[in-house]
């Protein structure tokens, strides 16, 4: 929704008066980012690739070049299964493509299945990793509601995207990367 709000300006030759006109959009979308969350919101895709492309730059290995396939995989995924179901958006307005299920939670998920099962394969099961772990999952969980509290999605269209992204990153590591809890 636009809402314009007028204000006067006079010119020092006729003391003419005319109005300018500022627009403000209210409401959420990714491009016109309202407050903390809506920033947060729209920079979740790029936390996602900064993420693999630092793994990438700092591994340098085959295992983490698989994983970043399998993000690539499982974002085709998603525009799939986008394609099948069909279901819009909460509000279809804010974005044109189905919104079922959410490729952000998809994304976001099978980013913090890798880094949750990478962190243990490194350093083993702690009390350190464990409270990282649980970190990386919180925080996982914020930035997808992200997408329910901006209405670019239901919550349901959330945890489907999530729950997807999860477990095919649990299977792409658990066939590819790991071969350690491959063997478990």
């Amino acid at each position: 929704m636009i809402d314009s709000m007028r204000t006067p300006v006079s010119t020092s030759e006729n003391e003419v008066q005319s109005f300018e006109q500022e627009a403000f959009i209210e409401g959420p979308s990714d491009s016109g980012a309202v407050g903390l969350e809506g920033t947060l919101n729209s920079l979740s895709k790029w936390l996602v690739a900064v993420l693999f492309g630092a793994i990438v730059l700092w591994r340098h290995d085959a295992e983490s070049l698989w994983a970043l396939m399998g993000s690539v995989l499982n974002v085709i995924l998603s525009i799939t299964l986008k394609k099948v179901l069909k279901q819009e958006r909460p509000i279809s307005t804010l974005r044109s493509d189905p919104g079922m299920p959410s490729s952000h939670a998809q994304s976001i998920f099978y980013a913090v299945a890798f880094v949750n099962l990478s962190m243990a394969e490194w350093y083993g099961i702690n009390g350190l990793t464990a409270t990282l772990n649980g970190l990386v999952f919180i925080l996982g969980c914020y930035f997808s509601w992200l997408r329910v509290s901006q209405q670019l999605h239901t919550a349901s269209q959330v945890v489907v995207g999530a729950v997807l992204g999860y477990a095919f990153s649990i299977l792409w590591i658990y066939w590819t990367c790991l071969p350690d809890l491959a063997s478990i």
